[in-house]
């Protein structure tokens, strides 16, 4: 890859939240152009249209995941050299190499600290060949802080709604449903990745254990009325409740982390 700066990035996942913060993050501290993609099959599209310096993508996605968007990207000439850096919650050595054996210039690993964000990617950036100054300022920090405050509280609200679907959908479901079961591993897939970066482990964790059963359950292709699915759908129920709760305990270190800090406003 030629040294030249980099001034545009389309980033790639399937959580509108991870979009948002990191659209942010690359904007206000690196100035650069953050456009976003949900899909793997958006971003091909995108990186057509638009033939951004670097795309930052999440290796786990529906449909299209990141691996597989990138072998699509280096057999199209025209996006083929586009430098790809994936973001993954297993960083594994071997996944790693695996990686960069596909193409990739580096690995950022998940969950993510927002105002680090910037420096990983510009490190990785750098060792590749390319360079860039970036002036970093107290008030674009400040402004990435205060965004990821505002999207940490509709996190929290969207994702009670999220767990009253998600039973009511375990509820309805039969075992063998697998448009609803996708369903279930999809929601509970986006409030884990979402829920780590937040800062909400436990939440993510909760939502882990949902992701994981329904996977499980999909995977080994039964069908309603099989022996033991009345308990993996209580088990489903149970783990729904649990998410149920770890949310709450979020919400409530939320809302004391808030009244803290707005003490701390009011004693300077």
């Amino acid at each position: 890859m030629a040294t030249r700066k980099i001034r545009s990035v389309l980033f790639v996942d399937d959580d509108p939240d991870v979009c948002e913060v990191v659209q942010a993050t690359l904007c206000l501290i690196a100035g650069l152009q953050v456009y976003t993609a949900g899909s793997g099959e958006q971003a091909i599209d995108l990186a057509y249209e638009l033939r951004p310096d670097l795309v930052l993508m999440d290796v786990v996605m529906p449909g299209l995941d990141g691996p597989s968007t990138l072998e699509r990207m280096r057999e199209r000439a025209p996006i083929s050299e586009i430098p790809v850096i994936f973001l993954s919650a297993k960083m594994h050595p071997a996944t790693a190499a695996h990686f960069l054996e596909l193409g990739a210039i580096g690995v950022i690993g998940k969950p993510f600290d927002p105002l680090k964000l910037c420096d990983e990617v510009l490190s990785l950036w750098k060792h590749a060949g390319a360079t860039r100054g970036v002036k970093r300022t107290h008030a674009a920090h400040s402004q990435v802080q205060a965004k990821v405050s505002s999207l940490t509280a509709s996190f929290l609200q969207r994702t009670r709604d999220d767990v009253v679907r998600l039973r009511s959908i375990v509820e309805s479901a039969g075992h063998g449903n697998q448009s609803l079961l996708k369903e279930v591993h999809r929601v509970a897939h986006s409030i884990r990745g979402a829920g780590t970066m937040f800062g909400f482990p436990e939440v993510s964790a909760a939502a882990e254990k949902i992701e994981r059963l329904a996977g499980e359950v999909m995977a080994g292709g039964m069908v309603s009325g099989t022996t033991g699915e009345p308990a993996l759908l209580q088990r489903l129920m149970d783990r729904s409740a649990q998410l149920a709760r770890e949310l709450e305990a979020a919400g409530r270190t939320t809302h004391r982390r808030a009244g803290m800090f707005q003490s701390l406003r009011i004693c300077r």
